[in-house]
């Protein structure tokens, strides 16, 4: 007969009824730490923009201010310095003030000139040239598609036949690699797991993607979760439909943005 041996709980072992606990409460913990990384993300990035441009301007104000007070106060031809005072808030108004006379500006022939020039000066310094070229070409990119990198989600055989991977629709319009392979390519983002800001670009052809009825969010979610988040399909096709309203407007916009910019 087999004897019945009682299973010897290893040396430093957690006791049951803590692993029995430790489970939920490190899953529930680990669930509300998702719900406000964004949040958490959001106020950092907010805070950053604010503390580094916006204050970092009114403290630079503030020392222009005081340096126009002691000018005042030392020369009295420059008397009239000394009582100039600093208001909080000015910045803000400096700023605003300078891209409304900017935008003004280039609306029209002359100030779209001096835009044209300031940018062949840029052009014509070594790093900084590289810097602002790219900047200038992911606006372009920006604008010329209404701020939409991704046109839409897809799936398609990666990184070999039987695997599929989603992949996001970067680009239908021929360039110079279908040009040099004289194919019909579609360009496609494939992000990685769980950070959706790396990738590769692949390029497939036409009747090799597969569309899929999700929007790019949607597809952000499943993706960052590894595949935890599992949206579910949309029949109907009213899920992501946006308002007609709201979007003519973004298209105005848009518009108005590409007629401005030189």
């Amino acid at each position: 007969m087999l004897k019945k041996t009682k299973r010897r709980r290893r040396k430093n072992a957690p006791p049951s009824w803590f692993q029995r606990w430790w489970s939920p409460i490190w899953r529930f913990t680990v669930a509300g730490l998702m719900v406000w990384v964004p949040l958490i993300v959001t106020v950092w990035v907010t805070w950053m923009v604010v503390n580094n441009i916006v204050l970092g301007l009114e403290r630079q104000i503030e020392r222009f201010t005081a340096f126009l007070n002691v000018m005042g106060a030392r020369y009295e031809q420059l008397a009239f310095l000394e009582h100039v005072e600093y208001r909080f808030g000015l910045g803000v108004l400096i700023v605003l003030a300078l891209f409304f006379v900017t935008g003004v500006l280039t609306r029209h022939f002359v100030g779209r000139k001096l835009v044209e020039y300031g940018e062949y000066i840029l052009n014509q310094i070594p790093l900084v040239s590289r810097v602002y070229t790219a900047v200038r070409q992911i606006r372009d990119v920006f604008i010329g598609r209404q701020g939409a990198v991704f046109e839409e989600v897809c799936l398609i055989e990666y990184p070999r036949k039987e695997l599929v991977t989603v992949g996001f629709v970067t680009a239908k319009e021929r360039g110079i690699v279908q040009d040099v392979l004289d194919r019909e390519l579609i360009a496609v983002f494939v992000p990685t797991t769980p950070n959706p800001t790396s990738g590769y670009l692949v390029y497939v052809q036409p009747n090799e993607i597969v569309k899929v009825n999700m929007n790019v969010e949607e597809a952000m979610k499943l993706i960052v979760s590894g595949g935890a988040y599992a949206p579910l399909a949309n029949d109907d096709g009213d899920e992501y439909e946006e308002d007609g309203a709201e979007n003519a407007e973004e298209e105005g916009l848009q518009q108005d943005l590409r007629e401005t910019l030189p």
